[in-house]
């Protein structure tokens, strides 16, 4: 690995009166890492004192190294496509078709009743939350011991 070269977009002085200024936690850690390296810390000392991992380490020397301090204010995380929305009225749809009671539903079973009607899929983690959110619950599978040991299984409900 090649060693990253900390362009002189700030003084130290500057640096250090940021990190004062700053009620940020992980701005805070991106300028102490900056400024520690121009401090002349190397980088393995760096991740040591810091706790960090080398390759955030070294993203975040990159950043510096583009914009200055201004990079390592923006935080950005998540998908780069964003957070879908999913449309209200899909949801709405579903608690009205549970709510006819006509049989239980797994999470699955849902999926598949809303790409069916609305052409989408909607991961299983979206349709628990907005289950939750609407206090509902749902059907999951739960291991069955079919082979069991018939005997054993009556003599385990007789202690109870």
């Amino acid at each position: 690995m090649r060693k990253l070269e900390l362009k002189d977009h700030d003084s130290e002085e500057a640096l250090k009166k940021e990190i004062r200024a700053t009620q940020n936690g992980r701005y805070e850690l991106k300028l102490r890492t900056v400024l520690m390296l121009k401090q002349g810390y190397s980088p393995k000392e760096i991740k040591a004192i810091l706790l960090i991992a080398g390759s955030t380490y070294a993203k975040w020397i990159k950043q510096y190294n583009e914009e200055g301090k201004e990079r390592l204010k923006r935080h950005e995380s998540g998908r780069k496509e964003g957070n879908p929305k999913w449309d209200k009225s899909i949801f709405e749809a579903l608690m009205k078709k549970l709510d006819l009671m006509e049989e239980y539903w797994s999470v699955p079973k849902m999926q598949k009743w809303i790409e069916e009607e609305y052409g989408v899929e909607i991961p299983d983690a979206t349709v628990e939350y907005h289950l939750h959110k609407n206090n509902y619950s749902w059907k999951t599978n739960r291991p069955s011991p079919y082979k069991g040991d018939k005997e054993q299984q009556e003599r385990f409900k007789k202690r109870v």
